[in-house]
């Protein structure tokens, strides 16, 4: 048992990867990938219009277990067979963050002085905070009953495990609020409808008391359940993201509009820009086959004396009731600065801070810090992701784009060595179509739209241009 559930605590890792694609969600090609860290990305995109396919992310960091001596290269020569996962001698609160999720076709234009897209996209996310490294290390070691102390207090708060599901449609909206001199202001947008998949909550929210070899104490134990019987279209909701961009310019873009006739069908660059945005805020209200149970205890259990059943029955209190379950989505907040060294190459700062406390009903973001470097250019991309999940634990990743073929890791290290420890693993995709030039810029201009005061001169004074003019007539 023990092997098992290592394996799904850090095995699963093999298959699947980041939410946040840090690799490309800053690049100024992947507006389909951009507009979900900040929507108003879509504005001022070097791409004028772009179509995702299909695309697909999975993700698992936990510092519970970890996987020894782990490459692919390795598992490649042994059938595909893996070390059994290793527990993690960390004296920290423990936690598992994963996430999975299937990209659908999504649609982003950048005309003028806004930018416009809608998209579809499923989401899971599974998440276990404040585990206690005696309780995990004790548990999932062979014989748990040796492992525990003879004797000691009990003092536990605030325990959560969450797994949420669900699709969501959406439309973006952006538009560039300020263009002068060198200074250019973007808000944009995102519009979410939510069809609820399944919802499992379970918060042990306290617990405190004393045991020795035969007597526990309870002085408190409260908690809370609430599930559903996973189905299509069993919980409805809405969300929204908002985002800001401040953009420096490499030169003056007073009436300013990207990728316009008005504009020479151009886009200029920035030297920095510094974003800001709040994401996922919503929920999902979930009302068919729900359960909601509360859980209180308190008092003396005698381990020599008492049955499981007669201990259930005496020292605790469930109430179980059916009712809609409000479930919160991964509120976080983001912020993003880019720098340009203006010769295609970029780094990348992004900091994403959840917002959703343990105790309120529903899934939670992860916190983390990334500084990423990049090579970026119209048909091909590559960057490096430096990550620290938690603010503390770090990883290096690999993304790279072809056009709009975009795969990423966000722990490259496994690709190309072993490692002693490896707590997470990750792979993204996306495939689509893009369009970086508008198709009207494309034509010739015809001779109306000439300036007409336009005067060349050749060797000899005359003016060849006017002397067109003269035998038209």
């Amino acid at each position: 048992m023990k092997r098992i559930i290592l394996l799904v605590l850090t095995g699963i890792g093999t298959y699947i990867s980041a939410q946040e694609k840090l690799g490309i969600v800053n690049s100024n090609y992947s507006s389909s990938n951009s507009i979900y860290l900040n929507p108003s990305s879509s504005v001022d995109s070097k791409t004028y219009m772009q179509l995702n396919l299909a695309g697909a992310n999975f993700s698992l960091f936990n510092n519970i277990g970890y996987l020894p001596w782990f490459s692919v290269w390795r598992m490649k020569r042994h059938g595909g067979e893996i070390q059994y996962p290793k527990i993690s001698s960390l004296k920290l609160k423990k936690f598992l963050y994963a996430t999975a999720g299937i990209d659908g076709p999504a649609f982003v234009i950048s005309h003028g002085n806004i930018g416009a897209g809608l998209f579809v996209r499923a989401r899971s996310v599974v998440d276990v905070q404040r585990l206690p490294y005696e309780l995990t290390n004790a548990l999932l070691q062979d014989n748990p009953y040796d492992n525990f102390p003879k004797q000691g207090d009990l003092n536990i708060r605030n325990i959560k495990f969450s797994n949420m599901s669900w699709l969501e449609y959406g439309l973006n909206f952006g538009m560039m609020l300020k263009s002068e001199k060198k200074d250019v202001i973007i808000l944009g947008g995102n519009l979410k409808y939510n069809t609820g998949i399944n919802i499992f909550y379970a918060n042990l929210q306290k617990l405190k008391g004393s045991y020795n070899d035969t007597m526990l104490n309870l002085e408190e134990l409260t908690g809370k359940l609430r599930y559903n019987q996973p189905a299509f279209n069993t919980g409805r909701g809405y969300g929204a993201d908002f985002g800001i961009t401040y953009k420096r310019m490499l030169k003056t873009v007073d009436r300013y509009y990207p990728h316009t006739k008005k504009s020479n069908c151009t886009t200029v660059d920035y030297k920095f820009k510094a974003a800001l945005s709040l994401r996922d805020l919503g929920y999902i209200k979930f009302t068919r086959n729900t359960v909601k149970s509360e859980l209180s205890a308190s008092g003396y259990i005698n381990a020599s004396r008492d049955t499981t059943q007669s201990m259930i029955e005496s020292n605790l209190n469930i109430t179980t009731a059916a009712g809609n379950i409000w479930a919160t989505l991964p509120t976080n907040l983001s912020a993003q600065f880019d720098w340009n060294f203006e010769n295609h190459i970029y780094l990348n700062g992004t900091v994403v801070k959840n917002l959703v406390p343990n105790a309120l009903t529903g899934v939670q973001s992860p916190n983390l810090l990334s500084v990423c470097p990049r090579v970026e250019f119209k048909n091909w991309e590559v960057a490096l992701p430096f990550t620290l999940q938690k603010f503390m634990y770090p990883q290096l990743g690999l993304a790279f784009r072809v056009r709009s073929f975009v795969l990423g890791f966000d722990n490259v290290i496994p690709l190309i060595a072993m490692k002693p420890r490896t707590y997470g693993l990750g792979v993204y995709f996306n495939l689509g179509i893009s369009l970086f030039k508008n198709p009207a810029c494309r034509k010739s201009q015809r001779i109306v739209d000439c300036p007409p005061n336009t005067m060349t001169k050749t060797k000899s004074g005359k003016n060849k241009r006017w002397m067109f003019w003269k035998k038209k007539r």
